[in-house]
């Protein structure tokens, strides 16, 4: 390591502003080999960004142990002009070091570990180092070069970027499922969760959507039981029990001969799925929407605060749907709060597990039936009335709309709602 080059760039540091910025925008306090350098370059840091003044005397009053140590390194360098060649220095000393910790630690492990464990670790070693030069080096974009990209996209005669659903109302709420985004789709158990995602996702698929549907919670079978039902209007518990007349054989055959020309739905039934598998579908695939069934079944990381352990998981998801293009759609349960309100319709604070759900996601939807009776078994054309409400949109204004449920079918149906 080169500590005459860490030395240095504090050393410039304190004698001029602009060499302080340019020190802490390109390095950090862990790039320091020496303990305390390391102790004094994250002070200064912290200083500059107060706006503090960065001298030898402001400094000794903030660390006085070190008193000897800063008046050597403000008389270490008489010019600031080679801090460049100083922090090129500092860098690579820095990642060499990184590279070489971790290859050594790769091998320590190299006989517990898969072939696949250690490439994924020397992977993100990579990822951290190169994730943190992009961020040091971006400098945002000027509102000059903001408005030339806003004005060619409004003037583009291309669609926007979005998966829409066909419920008229909810598309014109949200103008469709943008690409990029995270929705939160939330409900009590047995409101009609996975009946509503299910039908979005058929309803996405006609309209020649990718669509990648992950369940936790129900094989296969047990949705492709659902979706029948909801395609063919062939009550569900008929399905289930394989009691069809060979004229709804014939239908069910004829209905899902269609839909396989024309739907694009790729099913993953895993019971212990991570972020990690889902990045790993999503590039095979390549879906324009998928959807966890649901966020509190996957796997989380293993840290003991469960609230962080699925920030975790949802911080994961938002980043992939920016980085992979694509509309997430997490299912999630509600807490038992509103059972104690008399009001009942939901808000934030009723999603079960997290803040981070919510704060992570750029909608957030409850399903939510209005006059649900478990006593009470519907058949022909019954139904409940259900509501999907609409409290948070990052880009338009909360709602409320409402539907025909038929659970018997697994089918929603939309009220024309004005919003």
């Amino acid at each position: 390591m080169s500590v005459e080059a860490e030395m240095s760039v504090i050393g410039c540091m304190m004698l001029d502003e602009e060499a302080a910025k340019k020190a802490v925008d390109m390095l950090a306090p862990e790039m320091f080999s020496h303990d305390a350098l390391r102790k004094i370059f994250s002070v200064a840091t912290d200083m500059y960004w107060d706006g503090e003044k960065l001298d030898a005397v402001s400094l000794i009053h903030k660390l006085p142990p070190y008193k000897t140590t800063i008046l050597k390194l403000a008389a270490y360098v008489p010019t600031w002009s080679h801090l460049d060649e100083y922090m090129k220095i500092v860098i690579e000393d820095w990642r060499r070091q990184e590279i070489k910790n971790s290859l050594m630690l790769a091998m320590s492990d190299i006989d517990t570990k898969t072939s696949d464990e250690i490439t994924d670790f020397l992977r993100n070693v990579v990822k951290k180092q190169d994730d943190m030069f992009q961020l040091k080096e971006y400098t945002g974009t000027s509102f000059h070069d903001a408005a030339i990209e806003f004005m060619e996209w409004i003037k583009s005669k291309k669609k926007p970027d979005t998966v829409l659903t066909g419920f008229r109302s909810l598309d014109r709420a949200i103008g469709g499922f943008m690409k990029d985004t995270v929705t939160a789709l939330c409900a009590r158990a047995g409101h009609g969760k996975t009946d509503f995602a299910l039908n979005l996702a058929v309803r996405m698929a006609k309209r020649g959507y990718k669509i990648q549907y992950f369940s936790m919670e129900m094989p296969n079978l047990q949705l492709m039981q659902r979706i029948v039902s909801q395609l063919t209007h062939i009550n569900s518990e008929l399905i289930r029990d394989k009691k069809l007349t060979e004229e709804e054989l014939q239908i069910t055959d004829n209905v899902l001969n269609a839909f396989k020309n024309d739907g694009k739905v790729s099913f993953v039934d895993d019971t212990k799925l991570s972020t990690k598998m889902v990045r790993h579908y999503v590039d095979l695939y390549k879906p324009d929407c998928i959807f966890i069934d649901h966020l509190g079944l996957m796997e989380r990381p293993k840290i003991q605060d469960q609230v962080q352990a699925i920030g975790e998981i949802t911080r994961e998801l938002k980043l992939l749907a920016k980085e992979k293009h694509i509309a997430i759609i997490e299912l999630s349960q509600m807490n038992r709060k509103i059972e104690e309100r008399n009001d009942k319709k939901p808000n934030l604070a009723d999603i079960r597990g997290s803040g981070n759900i919510e704060q992570d996601a750029d909608y957030v939807m409850f399903v939510q039936s209005e006059n649900l009776d478990d006593d009470v078994k519907l058949s022909g054309e019954a139904y409940l009335d259900a509501s999907i409400y609409l409290k948070k949109n990052r880009h338009g204004c909360p709602g409320r709309f409402q539907f025909h449920w038929q659970p018997q079918y697994h089918s929603f149906y939309e009220i024309e709602t004005k919003y």
